[in-house]
């Protein structure tokens, strides 16, 4: 558990630079690292109830874009602003470098390995952000087809 608090902590502070370096502003900085160390957790989180790597990079993806979502419409901004740093620790980064070097290492049965891994993440990640982005774009259209009636 002890693990898991490190690990989101360093997601937080990964993710505050990464936004510093990207010239978010300064008053959304602390929030653009906590969305990424939030999301890190609940990945992490459902990674302990579920062994499917699928499953838990689409639920933290999809919780990650909800939050990005939430904090877009309280500070009145473009979620793209708190969705990237959201992901960003959830990017199969050690993966793909494992596929890469069993490729070049003649290992083809740990490319197929690690390669299978950085799909099923990838693959995670963009349903997640789909389903949840689809599902905001449909209630905002309903919200505003409300109003209008």
């Amino acid at each position: 558990m002890m693990r898991v608090v490190i690990e989101m902590i360093t997601a937080t502070i990964a993710c505050f630079g990464f936004s510093i370096i990207y010239q978010a502003r300064p008053n959304r900085l602390v929030l653009c690292g906590l969305s990424g160390g939030i999301t890190w957790g609940v990945c992490r989180l459902a990674e302990q109830f579920n062994s499917n790597l699928f499953i838990y990079y689409m639920i933290a993806a999809a919780f990650g874009t909800l939050l990005s979502e939430f904090l877009a419409r309280r500070t009145k901004c473009p979620a793209t602003i708190f969705l990237i740093p959201a992901l960003l620790p959830m990017v199969p980064g050690g993966s793909l470098y494992y596929t890469t070097y069993a490729i070049v290492t003649g290992d083809h049965k740990g490319a197929i390995y690690y390669g299978q891994r950085t799909a099923l993440a990838a693959l995670g990640i963009a349903v997640g952000l789909v389903i949840v982005s689809v599902f905001m774009y449909y209630f905002n259209e309903l919200k505003s087809h409300m109003k209008k009636a």
